[in-house]
């Protein structure tokens, strides 16, 4: 029989993007079943797959028994993720993957970024930006202990469609000179960048590279989609530029594009697109600019990536 996959919001983008990576999805065989956790108790109606689907709504944590592994792709918390909560801490041995990164899940989940998981069974996608420099940082340490900074910057659609709708009526009311009334978590986001506190993304970034030790820092940005992270490390000793490119060059899931290059070309990837390496004049301080589809990578992607391991 074909374990059972129980898909919370499957209707989200990153829900949907998880849909359409439905060759992967074959190749592991699960039987997908859908749950919403909209605060309304209408069953949601949609194409999903191959066909059109009847999503009830998630009413009790006795709803999610049986499954034989739980996809998380809310992007908004309500109510009913306390049955999800309720469900992981009685239930620490079925695999749940967060694959949309809920601040209330959080502190039942350890992130991951794909392959061989840990002995935690509950997990969540880490940080699109953590997931294309781990396969960075992976390939790199070869030439020593590299640390540095990591500046990561997210997009509006981290939140979802309605807050890439919510972006779009901002920048109507600044191009005609009004005041911006609807705020997107408290945050006037159009022709804006905003920094926020990075603690969460500091954890994370310690918990999947712990021999890389990393500053990072989070900002906010105004544009629609695409991640986007600036990565500098320092190598011990001089490294030869062209062996740095070599390694890269041969990353699995990383492509080095030619300049310029803006996050438009990253929509729909399957792989992360970096900047050529830039080198400082001793030799040891490397620069580079990382670009990601975060609906895949360190999303649907990566999720799969995960299940791969759990089933």
């Amino acid at each position: 029989m074909a374990p059972r996959l129980l898909l919370l919001d499957p209707l989200t983008l990153v829900g949907r993007e998880f849909l359409t990576s439905g060759d992967l999805l074959d190749r592991l065989g699960l039987h997908i079943e859908f749950l919403h956790t909209a605060i309304d108790d209408e069953h949601q109606i949609a194409e999903l797959g191959s066909g059109p689907a009847l999503v009830a709504p998630l009413d009790s944590a006795e709803d999610l028994d049986g499954h034989d592994v739980i996809v998380v792709a809310s992007d908004h918390q309500s109510s009913r993720h306390d049955h999800l909560i309720e469900f992981l801490e009685r239930n620490p041995d079925v695999p749940v993957i967060d694959l949309a990164r809920l601040p209330a899940l959080v502190e039942h989940t350890t992130p991951s970024v794909g392959g061989v998981v840990g002995t935690s069974r509950h997990l969540r996608v880490a940080h699109p930006a953590l997931v294309a420099t781990s396969r960075l940082v992976g390939v790199l340490v070869q030439f020593g202990d590299p640390g540095g900074t990591l500046a990561i910057v997210d997009p509006v659609s981290t939140y979802g469609r309605e807050a890439v709708e919510l972006l779009a009526r901002q920048t109507t009311n600044r191009l005609q000179g009004e005041p911006v009334t609807e705020l997107i978590y408290g945050h006037a986001r159009s022709f804006n960048v905003i920094a926020v506190d990075a603690f969460e993304l500091q954890e994370e970034a310690a918990q999947v590279m712990p021999n890389v030790p990393l500053a990072v820092t989070h900002g906010l940005s105004g544009v629609f989609h695409g991640h986007l992270g600036h990565l500098g490390l320092v190598f011990a000793d001089r490294v030869d530029p062209d062996d740095i490119r070599d390694a890269l060059s041969q990353t699995e899931g990383i492509e080095i594009s030619d300049l310029p290059v803006s996050l438009d070309v990253v929509a729909d990837r399957d792989f992360a697109v970096i900047t050529p390496p830039v080198m400082s004049p001793d030799g040891r301080q490397l620069a580079l600019t990382i670009m990601a589809d975060g609906l895949r990578i360190g999303g649907a992607l990566t999720a799969i990536d995960i299940l791969e391991s759990l089933v």
